[in-house]
Order: C-alpha cells, then sequence, then structure tokens
C-alpha cells in the first residue's frame, strides 16, 4: 500500500508577497508619519540607572554618580569657556566685531565631543555668558555637598534608630503617621454615613476601652442628631455582679446593652448569665435597632456603624446580628488576634437596616500625659496589639500582676492556672521574673540548656488573658450599687471615679427610640436572676 504523500510547508509565492507587501506598506506609513508629527516619533530617551532598594549602599552610591556627573558638567563647561575665549581673541585680532544680533561661531574643530553642547550654547549671548557658567557650577557644586552632608546625617540617624530600638522591627513615624490618618478618614467615613453608632466595649474592662472623645464627637455630629449606644461584650468573662455595676453605671451617660457575641474560646473561665445567651442578647439589640428605623420612617436603610478598640468584638456582634435575620455568622471575618479587619465593610440586614464594620482604633484616652511604655502595656492587655508586634511583652505582664494582685482572690487563680506555688519577692520587677520563670518551666518555654525564656513565656500569658483562660476584671466605680454586691467577687480595683453628672435625659429619650425598657434596659429583667447565679462554667 501506498503511504499518503505528505502535505507540503512550502509557503506559496503569492502569499509571500503579499506579506512583504504589507510590511513595506507599514514602513512607508510610519516614515510619513514620523515626517508629519517628528514630536510622537522620537527615540526613548536612555533610563535612568535602576538599583534595587535592598542595596545596602545606594544612596552612597547614588551620590558618587551625581558627583562624577557633576564634575563632567564642570569640565565641559571650562572647555566650552576656553573655546569662547580663544574666538574672541581670534575675532580681536582680526579687528571685526560681530553686528547687533549677530552670533558667533562656536564650532571647534580641536573638541569634536562638544558638538551638541555647542549648539545648545548658541542659543545664549556672548555677553555674561562666562558668569552664568561659573554661577550655575558653583551652584550644583553646593548642592551637592549640601545632599551628600543629608545623606549622611539621615543614615546615622537610621543607625542609631536600628541600635536603639534593640529588635530592628520599629517602623519609621512617616509610616505610622500615615497609617493613623487612614484609620482617622475610615472613623470619620464611618460617624459621616451612619445614623446610628455602636460602641463596642470590652466587659472586662469598659472604661479602658471607652474614649470619652469620641462620645463627645458622636454627640456633636449633624447638630446631635446622631444616636450613640454602648455595646458590653464578652460578658460570659464576668461574674453577673460586675456586669450589674457596670451596666448601671454606663447607663447614666448612654443606652447600654450587654452582648454575648461569639462562644468562649477553649479552656476560658466564664460565667453563666442564665439568660442572657448569644441568642437572647444579639436578639434583643437587632429588636432595638429595628425599632429605631421604623420610628424614623425613612425611605432609606438605616446606617448603623460599629466602633471600638482593636479586637473588642466589632465583627461578632455584626455576625451575631446576620444570624438574626437567617444569615451566616461568617459574614465578616474575626479572629482571635488584633488587625483582622483592615478596611470598611458594608452587610446589608434587611431594606431597613444596613451595618458599617470598621477597623479597630486606638482612640485617644480620658487621661493625658501618660508614659509610653505604661501606655503601650495597656494597649496590649485590653489586646489593642497584635502578638507579632509586641516588642517587649514583660512590661505588660507586669501591669497583669500588678493589677490582680489587688484581688487575693483573682492572684490565687491565677497561680493555680499555672500550677505556681506563692511567690515571696516583694518587688513588682522581681515578681515578674519569678513568675515568667515558674510560667516558662511548666510550660515547657526553655531555651538552650534548659534556661526559661523570659519572652516567650510572657507571650504565653498575654494569649492565655486574651482567650480568657486567666480570670479578670476592673470593678465598677466606688458607690455604683451593684445586685448581690456583699456576695460579689472582688476583682481590680477601678481608678474612675463615681459617676457625677449624669445624662439621664439623653438616656430616657433614647431608650424610648430604640425601645429598651423591656430588653433588660432598666437593669433589672434577667440580671436580677442572673445575680444569683456566681458559679463559674469550668
Amino acid at each position: 500500500m501506498v503511504p499518503p504523500k505528505k502535505k507540503s510547508k512550502r509557503q506559496p509565492v503569492r502569499l509571500r508577497h503579499k506579506i512583504e507587501k504589507r510590511v513595506n506598506s507599514k514602513a512607508r506609513k510610519e516614515k510619513k508619519g514620523a515626517k508629519k508629527h517628528p514630536e510622537l516619533h522620537r527615540g526613548k530617551k536612555q533610563e535612568k540607572l535602576n538599583i534595587p532598594n535592598s542595596y545596602p549602599y545606594k544612596d552612597r552610591l547614588l551620590a558618587e554618580i551625581e558627583e562624577s556627573r557633576r564634575i563632567k558638567e564642570e569640565e565641559r563647561l571650562a572647555r566650552l569657556e576656553e573655546n569662547r575665549t580663544k574666538r574672541k581673541g581670534e575675532v580681536a585680532q582680526d579687528g571685526e566685531l560681530p553686528e547687533a544680533g549677530e552670533e558667533l561661531d562656536m564650532s571647534d574643530d580641536e573638541d569634536m565631543e562638544d558638538d551638541d553642547a555647542m549648539e545648545d550654547d548658541d542659543e545664549v549671548e556672548p555677553t555674561g555668558n562666562s558668569a552664568m557658567a561659573a554661577l550655575l557650577a558653583s551652584a550644583r557644586q553646593r548642592a551637592a555637598e549640601y545632599e551628600e552632608e543629608e545623606d549622611m546625617e539621615s543614615e546615622d540617624e537610621d543607625i542609631n534608630a536600628f541600635l536603639d530600638d534593640g529588635s530592628g522591627n520599629a517602623q519609621s513615624a512617616s509610616s505610622k503617621d500615615t497609617s493613623r490618618k487612614a484609620f482617622d478618614k475610615m472613623f470619620k467615613t464611618v460617624l459621616d454615613a451612619a445614623d446610628v453608632i455602636l460602641y463596642v466595649l470590652d466587659a472586662r474592662d469598659p472604661n479602658g476601652t471607652r474614649s470619652k472623645v469620641i462620645e463627645r464627637m458622636v454627640m456633636a455630629a449633624d447638630g446631635n442628631d446622631k444616636r450613640l449606644i454602648l455595646i458590653l461584650n464578652k460578658i460570659d468573662l464576668v461574674p453577673p455582679p460586675v456586669l450589674k455595676g457596670w451596666l448601671v453605671y454606663l447607663r447614666r451617660y448612654f443606652p447600654t446593652l450587654p452582648l454575648k457575641a461569639t462562644t468562649s474560646a477553649a479552656n476560658a473561665a466564664t460565667f453563666d448569665h442564665k439568660s442572657l445567651t448569644m441568642a437572647g442578647t444579639s436578639g434583643a439589640l437587632f429588636k432595638s435597632l429595628k425599632s429605631y428605623a421604623n420610628s424614623k420612617d425613612l425611605k432609606r436603610a438605616i446606617s448603623v456603624g460599629v466602633i471600638g478598640y482593636p479586637n473588642v468584638g466589632k465583627s461578632s456582634v455584626i455576625n451575631a446580628l446576620t444570624s438574626r435575620v437567617g444569615g451566616t455568622m461568617s459574614a465578616c471575618p474575626v479572629g482571635a488576634e488584633a488587625g483582622v479587619t483592615t478596611s470598611l465593610r458594608e452587610i446589608k440586614l434587611d431594606k431597613k437596616l444596613k451595618l458599617i464594620d470598621s477597623p479597630g482604633i486606638v482612640f485617644p484616652g480620658n487621661e493625658g500625659g501618660k508614659k509610653s511604655a505604661d501606655e503601650s502595656a495597656r494597649l496590649i492587655l485590653i489586646n489593642a496589639v497584635p502578638p507579632k508586634q509586641i516588642l517587649d511583652p514583660v512590661p505588660a505582664v507586669t501591669l497583669l500582676l500588678k493589677r490582680l494582685s489587688t484581688s487575693k482572690q483573682l492572684f490565687d487563680k491565677l497561680l493555680n492556672l499555672y500550677g505556681i506555688p506563692p511567690l515571696l519577692t516583694v518587688s513588682s520587677v522581681d515578681l515578674t521574673n519569678d513568675f515568667l520563670v515558674q510560667v516558662a518551666r511548666k510550660r515547657g518555654r526553655l531555651g538552650k540548656g534548659g534556661v526559661p525564656n523570659i519572652n516567650s513565656a510572657a507571650l504565653c500569658v498575654i494569649t492565655d488573658w486574651r482567650d480568657g483562660r486567666i480570670q479578670g476584671w476592673v470593678d465598677p466605680p466606688v458607690n455604683t450599687p451593684t445586685i448581690g454586691a456583699a456576695a460579689a467577687p472582688q476583682g481590680i480595683q477601678s481608678d474612675t471615679e463615681a459617676v457625677v453628672a449624669d445624662q439621664k435625659a439623653i438616656v430616657t429619650e433614647w431608650a424610648k427610640e430604640f425601645k429598651i425598657e423591656g430588653l433588660w434596659g432598666d437593669g433589672q429583667s434577667g440580671l436580677e436572676e442572673a445575680g444569683n447565679d456566681d458559679e463559674m462554667s469550668e
């Protein structure tokens, strides 16, 4: 059988000629267009020298390149001046002076390198050109020297900052300012767009996660037309009498609702509040927002902005509300660490309600003049700093031990959690060091040779505090009535004085708009029952 003949890959002549015609036609059109519009067909300029930012001596290398360019420019100007002087001498010997407006012939047969520079220089009149060249050269020289001094000073400052920091992880002040401005802009966007502001607080330390400056800003916005509700989240981490005291205290300023937005972490030390469950508290908040939306009778949806410090549970509050309308508990991403939410997010509940999630912001505090070390330790204890960004966790543990030592009951529970015997040291530094050494041994946080890793043990303690495995809460201010105060467990002493002037008129008026009266708004329903049960669910 004869095999089939293979098809030839040879190209037909007519097709080849057709391609050549098209190529030639395109070349003619481009040539013609270049003559008509030469500015559109200029060759590419020489690209700048690109040096990677990771190169350690980039600034010095750029300075050397600039210095070499400056020297070449000075040499070129010197040659131009020498040729110009020579040409003037030749003209003076011939006895012929140039007429007004006539230019000297600046061509130089001996120096063919400077043809382009000479052509550019023809546009300048002969008189005063040497003074201009000298002025230009001196100005460039002084600018180069100034830039070198500035580069050296900035380099020394960077090195000193790196050495002083100890770890080299410190961010520049400009980047911090930029990120802070961005977050402040997000907060102002939420404030302008929202009709109701939900200010989420941590029930373990409500005043520590509260800013009266922000409350005044909300009150002053849009002619006092916005509404503010305080949300006490993580109520399962405090006993019922303490929760009752904080609700009574905070309701003298603004309407306040308790909320359990999500389940507790594993092995967390929680309290049973009976009727104050996840479904009950989130349902109460949802009903109050629906009541306000129906009372306004607007043709648009009511916008509800959720603000607060990092890791107080803002996204969990939104997820709890979305679950009330048949949605999932994952409308917003959540996490145990701070910084999960980094941008604004809008979630529509129904045609009457719209939620705005915002990233956590460290708002201005109520007290000024605090030391930076104490303030950073406080922010770590309220979980506003992610563990990866904590440079020195030991001061935060020192502050935690100082607070828990005011309550013998809480301090004993802390020692029992790690199985540590009573500590006999007196000073706070020795107490922290001894405590962390014991924790490192119990939790296996040891380095080479069995040396306790203090920083790793401190991070372990901070993580246990964040997840609720370490019991601790701040008691309500003095003279605040509580249910079952005689049998209430003693917590960390509050440094906040009892409220002097309250805002009962505002609270009463706003409570009617949200219909909070039957939803633990009076502090009686549900809490009296929970006040009888102080047992912790292990």
